[in-house]
């Protein structure tokens, strides 16, 4: 299941590279993807799903990341914070998830 949400993530992940007007919501799913994959205990797709996300993001989206910055410079900033939670989450999930395989192995 884990790696179904994980393959899941960056099908979408890759998928919103080639989205034009809505890149920002696509990314967020693949994020929640992500996050949903690696608290179930994958590892491997949620940083290549962070990494494709961060990558377009950055570097093959610019209007999505000028669209961001021209909103936080008119005052609201809703979609930058949930942006940024978003791609906090998959990290922490895979933290919480190696603590919690951790605590699993020292105790069984």
């Amino acid at each position: 299941m884990a790696k179904g949400f994980g393959v899941a993530a960056l099908v979408v992940g890759i998928l919103s590279i080639y989205v034009p007007l809505v890149t920002i919501y696509v990314i967020w799913l693949a994020l929640v993807l992500a996050t949903v994959a690696g608290l179930l205990g994958d590892k491997v797709f949620p940083l290549a799903t962070f990494a494709t996300c961060l990558i377009n993001i950055l570097f093959l989206s610019p209007v999505t990341l000028a669209g961001l910055a021209a909103e936080r410079e008119a005052g609201g900033s809703a979609h930058l914070v949930i942006t940024i939670i978003l791609f906090i989450a998959p990290v922490a999930a895979l933290i919480i998830g190696a603590v919690k395989s951790k605590k699993k192995a020292v105790q069984g």
